[in-house]
């Protein structure tokens, strides 16, 4: 019979594993988060793309984001994931003293999408972020374009992300009162 490998994490609304055109339409500043994994506090944002050629139920694309901490520091995701998208490395001082995430707003690219499990459930998560090759064509963007920085505090764009969304900026010490100076060294 052999050795057969199955795909248990194929859940309603679970992403399948595989890659993906997605365009990026949001940049959302989570403040300065706690990591209870590192014992620190440390900067994060959020990037979120939509993936137009895999459609929920009601015909609009589906979405998923990834978490990271605010650095371009050489071992840092972020730097990683920004490389491979740009397809170039991100070293021009300019660029390395302060990227405008911003720019990325509209940008597409392919998503490696894996699956992970927790205890309560199977979820998909972006394993790696990459340019599109030339020649492929990346359907335009549906949802519309989300930039939301934490010092805005509770503005109009925060109003309209979702509960889940402003739950995780509400950890943040920004949002507590809490101004300490944040740590960002390396990198979650």
């Amino acid at each position: 019979m052999g050795l057969i490998a199955k795909n248990e994490a194929g859940e309603k609304g679970v992403i399948p594993a595989g890659t993906y055109v997605a365009r990026c339409y949001g940049v959302i500043d989570l403040g300065t988060q706690y990591s209870e994994k590192f014992g620190r506090w440390a900067n994060k944002i959020m990037v979120q793309f939509e993936l137009p050629a895999d459609l929920t139920d009601d015909g609009r694309p589906a979405i998923i984001s990834k978490k990271y901490t605010l650095s371009l520091n050489d071992k840092a995701s972020l730097r990683k994931d920004l490389e491979s998208w740009l397809g170039r490395p991100v070293t021009a001082k300019e660029e390395r003293d302060g990227f405008a995430l911003g720019s990325m707003l509209g940008t597409p690219c392919l998503l490696s999408i894996l699956h992970g499990e927790n205890a309560e459930k199977a979820y998909a998560y972006i394993a790696g972020v990459m340019s599109v090759p030339q020649g492929i064509n990346v359907p335009d963007a549906v949802n519309p374009v989300v930039l939301y920085d934490i010092e805005n505090g509770e503005d109009a764009v925060y109003a309209k992300l979702p509960d889940w969304v402003k739950n995780l900026i509400q950890q943040s010490r920004e949002f507590k009162g809490d101004q300490e100076p944040a740590e960002t060294k390396g990198d979650e």
